[in-house]
């Protein structure tokens, strides 16, 4: 059974790259790369999420453009490296402060501990270990002259 890709794709494939080709091996429908020495290579293949048979379409056509790295200027590229890079530091530094602030945390004493993790799951009222009395008066008060 010979199988061929639709003609309006295969149109719009040449108009992407003159060395795109797409054939059906067996099973499913493989997008090649005619290199200039050695023949053509397979670079993609068609199928369903599930791995079933179906006909390439501009689905694939748009993955392909998008995996395409050549088609991107090079100051783009730099700029949205870049951003990339501006972003892992900002997780960076996050992650340190977050960091830093478990360590700073620790190094309290048991009932600040058990406060600011009580305060942080509202797990209960936080109250400290020990019961708060209040000194009652033993005696008259003074008044300064």
């Amino acid at each position: 059974m010979d199988y061929k890709p639709d003609r309006s794709f295969l149109n719009e494939l040449k108009r992407t790259d003159k060395r795109l080709g797409c054939r059906f091996n067996g099973q499913t429908f493989v997008i090649t790369y005619e290199r200039p020495t050695g023949g053509s290579v397979p670079i993609m293949s068609v199928r369903e999420e599930n791995g079933g048979f179906r006909q390439p379409d501009q689905l694939d056509i748009m993955k392909l453009k998008a995996s395409d790295l050549a088609r991107e200027d090079y100051r783009e590229k730099f700029n949205r490296m870049g951003k990339m890079s501006e972003h892992l530091t900002e997780q960076e530094k996050a992650r340190r402060k977050r960091k830093e602030t478990f360590r700073d945390m620790t190094k309290d004493n048991k009932i600040s501990l058990k406060q600011a993790f009580g305060k942080a799951g509202n797990i209960s009222k936080s109250n400290s270990a020990f019961r708060r009395i209040s000194p009652k008066s033993r005696g008259k008060v003074f008044e300064k002259a």
